[in-house]
């Protein structure tokens, strides 16, 4: 019977990788994008104006812009004073 190859890692071998603490920005981010979608398609359907269409679309991607960046910025925040004051 040929022996297992150790090349190929076995159940044992366990791959971990640490949890972000960008992770709930990220799911903000999947969540604002599906919203996007939805919003679009409602705005599209539901407002003749095609320039009325615009400026709502865009006032949603600047608001979730908005929204990201200030996520992002206090995560951002709350890393670097961890960071300085040596807690985890």
């Amino acid at each position: 019977m040929p022996e297992k190859s150790r090349s190929v890692p076995g159940k044992s071998a366990k791959f971990a990788v640490a949890a972000s603490p960008f992770n709930p920005v990220k799911l903000e981010l999947g969540i604002i994008l599906v919203v996007a979608l939805l919003w679009a398609a409602v705005v599209t359907t539901w407002v003749p104006s095609v320039m009325v269409q615009m400026a709502l679309l865009a006032l949603y991607g600047i608001g979730a812009m908005v929204w990201l960046v200030r996520r992002t910025a206090k995560v951002s925040r709350h890393e670097a004073s961890k960071l300085r004051d040596g807690t985890s």
